[in-house]
């Protein structure tokens, strides 16, 4: 599949699907059957609405697994 054109940033979209919210610590973001695994962004199976609000789930969950990760 090869893309040819976009219809630019003002109709850009998230995508679907990742892993299920129930497989996540919600305090942590630590995969529930991966232990040590943290996951963020869109590799969650978490939609919003456009504007702004997927890149604040990506910010926000960056940090929270990135600081969880670095727990001791």
């Amino acid at each position: 599949l090869h893309a040819i054109d976009t219809e630019g940033f003002a109709k850009s979209m998230v995508t679907h699907g990742g892993i299920a919210l129930k497989e996540i610590d919600p305090g942590t973001l630590e995969c529930k059957r991966r232990p040590g695994l943290f996951v963020a962004g869109e590799i969650v199976d978490l939609d919003g609405p456009c504007g702004g609000y997927n890149l604040q789930w990506a910010f926000s969950s960056g940090r929270l697994a990135g600081l969880s990760a670095a727990r001791p």
